[in-house]
């Protein structure tokens, strides 16, 4: 029994262990991926303009990774509503993978309050951006993005995931 226990404890930690983040210089991945497969459904829920603006683009930036996109409703469900909060967007892990402890289920959120008279090429920049949350990347910072070129930037809004964020998320595949 005590052999099974060890084995079972040993097993576990070499799983936790080997769980490895898209990249060190993306950070925090803000409660979000990496997803727990590359083979991610999308739901999306009685979106705005700029909702629907911001999810198309950044499922199409998602796309160009080692992630396949697809119509469903079991990895990510994609809102966008006025919500009470400083925040922009929002993407959140409600579900774990209890044996690798990456994400199953994500929920996207767009905050309409604070895009409110936002551009279609800003609401492009959030979906970029929260979509690249949903692919395991954290933020960057210019001193990790001398371009500022990657829409995983927090403070300006490019529209698009630079070759290095694609590659941290083909990383996990």
């Amino acid at each position: 029994m005590r052999r099974t226990i060890i084995a079972v404890a040993t097993a576990i930690l070499t799983i936790a262990v080997a769980a490895s983040p898209a990249a060190a210089s993306h950070g925090n991945k803000a409660n979000a991926g990496p997803p727990d497969n590359a083979q991610q459904d999308v739901q999306t829920n009685k979106l705005t303009t700029g909702g629907t603006a911001a999810y198309s683009h950044g499922r199409a930036q998602l796309d160009r990774t080692a992630i396949t996109m697809s119509t469903g409703g079991s990895d990510l469900h994609v809102y966008d509503a006025s919500y009470e909060a400083s925040w922009y967007g929002q993407t959140t892990c409600t579900d774990r993978n209890w044996i690798n402890w990456k994400c199953d289920h994500m929920d996207i959120k767009f905050n309409t309050r604070r895009m409110s008279g936002a551009s279609t090429s800003k609401w492009q920049s959030l979906g970029c951006h929260e979509f690249g949350h949903s692919g395991g990347l954290g933020h960057r910072w210019h001193s990790t993005d001398t371009n500022d070129n990657s829409c995983m930037q927090e403070d300006i809004w490019p529209r698009y995931l630079d070759t290095h964020d694609i590659d941290a998320v083909n990383q996990l595949f």
